[in-house]
């Protein structure tokens, strides 16, 4: 009689158990619940770059874009938020097929190295890319330069007022890249309208 007991007893806490498995929403197999719980987190974010065909960049808020240069991409320019401190500042990257980073650090120095305040800035490091730094100073401000070697020559960057826009300018700095055959790229920016690009903020 005893045994008969333990035999039910035994059934019903098994049954118990069963059930109270799936009523929690347990599974027979070991990685079914992690496996769920995986898919269903949240993928992260991708970063959205506009495509300025011989560059690519994260727009920030508030970064819009100008073709006072020129309607065509290779004459893009990148304008930063306008305040009562600064007006129309600007993030003006230029190509120079012919020159290394160095040499046309060397070209602006001597360019305007006897006219403005030019100061020697070093090197920065932006998202694993060098840039070699210059400053100098005119009625509009102070102007940051800044050079890194790229397939063929180099590219300057020139913003305006760097210190009021850091956030912004460095944003830029550290999703800016550049495509491995300059050449090419820029003679495709010089057939395609500004305004045709699409801008992702």
């Amino acid at each position: 009689m005893k045994k008969k007991t333990l035999s039910i007893l035994s059934l019903c806490i098994a049954l118990f158990a069963a059930f109270a498995l799936v009523g929690c929403g347990g599974s027979a197999s070991g990685g079914g619940g992690s496996a769920a719980k995986s898919e269903s987190k949240e993928k992260a974010p991708v970063a959205k770059k506009t495509d300025f065909i011989w560059f690519k960049v994260e727009m920030p808020e508030g970064v819009g874009v100008s073709d006072s240069a020129g309607k065509n991409a290779d004459r893009i320019q990148l304008t930063f938020p306008e305040d009562e401190n600064a007006s129309g500042d600007r993030f003006i990257p230029v190509w120079k097929k012919a020159l290394t980073a160095e040499e046309s650090h060397a070209d602006q120095a001597e360019k305007k190295g006897d006219t403005f305040q030019w100061k020697d800035g070093g090197s920065v490091e932006y998202n694993g890319r060098t840039w070699l730094v210059e400053t100098y100073e005119d009625n509009s401000g102070i102007s940051t330069l800044l050079f890194t070697d790229v397939e063929p020559g180099s590219v300057y960057v020139l913003i305006s007022n760097f210190e009021l826009h850091k956030k912004e300018a460095e944003a830029l700095l550290n999703s800016i890249e550049f495509p491995d055959d300059m050449a090419e790229a820029v003679s495709e920016a010089r057939e395609v309208e500004i305004s045709s690009i699409e801008i992702k903020h």
